[in-house]
């Protein structure tokens, strides 16, 4: 056999199995929240394509020592979707966009308006926006109307609105 190519062939098997190794070992797990690709990305609960990332949000999640990010274009399609994959993997983490500056909240932190959606606009009409400052959430109030949340307090009210419009969560 050609010296050159029995030469290539050695490489190319080592890069080969290089290449396999690597992602097992870079140490580095998916944490924090994503990178929203707009007008790319889709959300995992309503299958939209995610164009408005104020309202944009996203789990953290791992599955088997997977992780995986769940984007979704509406916080009420992020709720929805976590009371129908209740026990389906871990949820590390929750990031919901600031519905002023864009930027990442961790969802614990932030504080949401529900109010109602033909006075807040949102992509799946579900009327709820957060906020990272606290006294925007109230001038936000005083604009749309509506009640000023936790995200714990949230969940419940999401199950209640969608009973009271829907007649089921």
């Amino acid at each position: 056999m050609n010296r050159h190519l029995l030469l290539g062939m050695s490489v190319l098997g080592l890069g080969m199995s290089a290449t396999m190794l690597a992602p097992g070992c870079n140490g580095t797990p998916l944490a924090g929240p994503p990178n929203l690709r707009l007008g790319r990305d889709e959300c995992a609960e309503c299958g939209m394509l995610i164009n408005d990332g104020r309202s944009a949000a996203a789990f953290l999640l791992e599955d088997s020592a997977r992780r995986t990010h769940a984007l979704f274009d509406d916080t009420g399609c992020l709720l929805d979707y976590e009371r129908k994959h209740e026990g389906e993997g871990r949820i590390l983490g929750v990031y919901i966009r600031d519905y002023e500056t864009g930027a990442w909240v961790e969802g614990g932190g932030a504080t949401f308006l529900l109010a109602d959606p033909d006075r807040l606009p949102t992509p799946m009409g579900s009327g709820i926006a957060a906020y990272a400052d606290p006294a925007r959430a109230a001038a936000a109030k005083e604009k749309y109307g509506g009640d000023i949340l936790t995200l714990d307090r949230l969940r419940p009210a999401r199950r209640a609105w969608l009973r009271e419009r829907y007649g089921s969560p």
